[in-house]
Order: structure tokens, then C-alpha cells, then sequence
């Protein structure tokens, strides 16, 4: 079968223009990546889970676009160093950290997956920085989702539960689980996906990067990522009925890591939020379709994708 028709132009290599680290107050080491245009307008993107500051689409896109991509590792990921403890709350003080090193007063934050409440994180704290908002793929709030409780044998309201009544045991099980990750993330790319996710990685540059980014996903071990799941089934800290921050969110209808019923909850609780979706994409919609992306983001003009109806 041939490569789905729509992808991303290939590239040779995702290669940074900056890898580098900050130090923080509290002496924690930052580790971020900028690509695209180094003079465009910042953006923020936030990697899922696992993830990390090598995950990054298409980089001529980007730079196509006028677009100055900053992609950090939160803490415990890849080059920054762990913040045990840590909530989604204590996310956009790093960013600001990061933000005014790098000289940047206004900007916008994107995210995929798992990075989706750390954007939104962002959004509600940051109301005088924070421009815009773009959520690819990205998990919803438990309490948006099961909005009569978290009762019932499903395995993932079992974890939901766990991840709110012992956060730390929750954290520890899914380490666990996930333990093979940290000796052979090359395992991570051969997992069970939907076609159209198949066709993106058959691209060798994508699948290069991604595997760079699994591997400093767990550079450090699996903790990080396990303390990622348990946080995003807890309470997140804020109301998303009272972001201020206008939100765009893409989302894939053959996504079988993050189903399109998060991508609807979102735009139920989100009052300023429009939701695209793309019938024929998967988790990888951000690097299949990331010039559409760029264009219907809210941030760059108004592109090719098509409003849901909700």
C-alpha cells in the first residue's frame, strides 16, 4: 500500500537549531530545543507521554510557516532534571523560567497527547503571555469524561480511581508495567496502530525522530511517564470553564491511543474552543498533517481543516 498521499514533505533529519539547558531557582536543570524560524513567532510545544524535547514535526514547516518552535522536557524526561511531587500547576512557572531566558514576553502553546493539560496549564495561568492555545490529540479531564463519578469495573476508571486514592502506588504500578520501555524503547514504534499511524512512520526521518524521543523519554527510567498518567486522571488544578485563552483543537478520528470522545469533551468545557477533526488520521496527526495545522490554528490563519459539529 502506498504512503498515505497526505503526509509531511520527508526531511533528512530533525535536527535542533538550539539544544540547550537552563537552570532554574530552585537549581533543577531545564533542557529545551528550538526549531524553525529563529526570528518567527514563539510557540511552545509540550511532548506526550512518553515524550520529550526531540518530538517535533516537520521543521521546514515550521520554519514556513514564521514560527520559532521551543520544545522542552518537563521535569524527570530527557535533560531536565525530576521534581518529585510535581503537579500540572507547577508547569507554567518552568515555562515562564524558560520564557524569559529566552527573552520572550508573548507567546503561543501547543501540545500533543498527554502535553494537552500542561497547554492548558499554561493558558489559565498565564493569561498576559499566552496568546493562543492549540491542542493535537490531546487527553481530556476524568471528571469531563465520567461525569456521573468514576464507579464501574472498567479497568480505566479502576486506574482513575487508584491514580486519585493512592497517587503514588497508581504511579508505581504502571512503572512497573512500563519497565520494558527504559531497556528496549525501540519497542515502542512496532506497538499496535491504525493505518494512516503506520504510513507515518514508514517515513524513516519521522521514524528516527520518534525514536530518539522515546529513548529521551527514558533516559532517566520510566517515572516520569508513569507520574504523566497518574496526573492527567487526577483533578488538574484549574476550571477549563474559565480559560480565557482562545483554544483550537485537532484531533484524529482513528486515534486508538486518544479517542475522539476527549477531543469532544474538551470542546464541551472550553468556552473558547473550536474543534477540527480529520476522519482519515490517527494519534500521529500532528506529524502527517502539520501544515494544515499550522494554517487552521487560530495562530497562523485559517487552513484546510473541517469544523466538527458537536
Amino acid at each position: 500500500m502506498p504512503l498515505n498521499p497526505r503526509k509531511e514533505p520527508r526531511m533528512s533529519a530533525y535536527t535542533p537549531l538550539v539544544d540547550d539547558d537552563i537552570v532554574l531557582d530552585d537549581g533543577r536543570k531545564l533542557r529545551y530545543a528550538e526549531w524553525g524560524d529563529p526570528s518567527g513567532r514563539p510557540m511552545f510545544l509540550f511532548h506526550g507521554a512518553p515524550g520529550s524535547r526531540v518530538f517535533v514535526p516537520n521543521p521546514a514547516v515550521t520554519a514556513e510557516a514564521g514560527v520559532r518552535m521551543v520544545t522542552v522536557d518537563r521535569p524527570g524526561y530527557g535533560g531536565s532534571d525530576p521534581l518529585p511531587g510535581r503537579q500540572i500547576l507547577d508547569w507554567p512557572r518552568d515555562v515562564v523560567a524558560l520564557a524569559e531566558a529566552l527573552g520572550l514576553d508573548q507567546f503561543d502553546v501547543a501540545a500533543h497527547s498527554a502535553g494537552g493539560p500542561y497547554a492548558l496549564a499554561c493558558g489559565h495561568e498565564l493569561m498576559d503571555r499566552v496568546g493562543h492555545v492549540v491542542l493535537i490529540s490531546c487527553v481530556a479531564p476524568q471528571e469531563a469524561l465520567h461525569p456521573g463519578g468514576f464507579e464501574g469495573d472498567d479497568e480505566d476508571l479502576a486506574l482513575t480511581r487508584r491514580a486519585r486514592e493512592d497517587p503514588l502506588g497508581a504511579a508505581a504500578a504502571i512503572a512497573a508495567s512500563v519497565a520494558w520501555l527504559a531497556e528496549t524503547p525501540e519497542r515502542f514504534l512496532d506497538l499496535p496502530r491504525p493505518q494512516p499511524d503506520v504510513w507515518v512512520l514508514q517515513d524513516q526521518a519521522i521514524r528516527d525522530m520518534f525514536l530518539e524521543t522515546i529513548r529521551q523519554a527514558v533516559r532517566q527510567g520510566v517515572d516520569a511517564y508513569a507520574w504523566d498518567v497518574v496526573l492527567a486522571r487526577r483533578s488538574w488544578g484549574f476550571d477549563l470553564s474559565a480559560a480565557a485563552a482562545s483554544v483550537t483543537i485537532f484531533q484524529g478520528s482513528l486515534d486508538q491511543a486518544v479517542a475522539p470522545a476527549e477531543a469532544n469533551a474538551l470542546a464541551r468545557e472550553l468556552p473558547n474552543a473550536q474543534l477540527n477533526t480529520y476522519p482519515d488520521a490517527g494519534h500521529g496527526l500532528i506529524l502527517a498533517e502539520w501544515a494544515a495545522i499550522m494554517n487552521g490554528s487560530g495562530v497562523l490563519g485559517k487552513g484546510r481543516s473541517t469544523p466538527s459539529n458537536l
